[in-house]
């Protein structure tokens, strides 16, 4: 634009305002897709151990029907939510810690692969694919593969809580968060052995995953506002 001296007038632009409702769209996908994983871990620690005995693990699915489903179905949101929270918000935010950065983010692509290959298997537990019910060596099988994958998403989400370099202002409270981060992490290692824990520790763990979620989101959205306020 040209005023009236013939000298270039700047065009105001809204480039860096619509950055910044991505940054902080991106962190809330983040926090969803953080509790939403931890709502579908819960559900699934509410399920009692698996019996070997054919009928009584007929009756496990039967019964856990609500648990199952629901489960995967939040762990399929969970997934697109947090995997695209992840590559807007920490892809490409900055040049700090690039390794580590770098390392949180395929442990974390594990985490989510993992939770695509556990809705699958709880998919073929409670819907009927083809006119035809499951065996019990069928049904011990899925349930195994949900076990195990549970407890190589949880390993790798500890990975992700180990290294992630979370951003913040001040360095006590970053201190604070990787401590937090830790203690977490930790925790994450501990509940990757749900068929060895209590179903009130494995609440635990799930409800720790949607907290640790939280936090790494409420500093990215804190980090982002700090940045638009200069």
């Amino acid at each position: 634009m040209i005023d009236a001296t013939g000298s270039a007038v700047p065009v105001p632009c809204d480039h860096e305002a619509g950055a910044d409702r991505g940054a902080v769209a991106f962190a809330w996908l983040w926090i969803a897709g953080a509790l939403l994983a931890s709502v579908a871990l819960a559900l699934l620690a509410t399920l009692p151990p698996l019996q070997t005995n054919a009928d009584a693990v007929v009756e496990w699915v039967d019964d856990g029907t609500f648990q199952l489903t629901w489960a995967g179905e939040f762990l399929f949101f969970a997934t697109i939510a947090w995997g695209t929270g992840a590559a807007g918000a920490f892809s490409a935010r900055g040049t700090d810690a690039p390794l580590r950065r770098t390392i949180a983010l395929v442990a974390l692509s594990v985490t989510l692969i993992a939770f695509v290959i556990v809705l699958l298997a709880l998919g073929r537990l409670v819907y009927p694919v083809v006119d035809m019910d499951l065996t019990a060596d069928t049904i011990v099988l899925l349930a195994s593969v949900v076990i195990g994958t549970v407890h190589l998403a949880l390993l790798a989400l500890a990975v992700v809580a180990f290294a992630l370099p979370v951003p913040m202002r001040s360095a006590g409270a970053r201190r604070t968060v990787m401590a937090v981060g830790i203690t977490l992490g930790m925790l994450f290692v501990v509940g990757s052995y749900p068929w060895l824990l209590p179903m009130w520790l494995n609440l635990l763990v799930a409800g720790a995953v949607g907290c640790w979620g939280v936090l790494v989101g409420v500093a990215v959205l804190a980090q982002d506002r700090g940045h638009a306020r200069t």
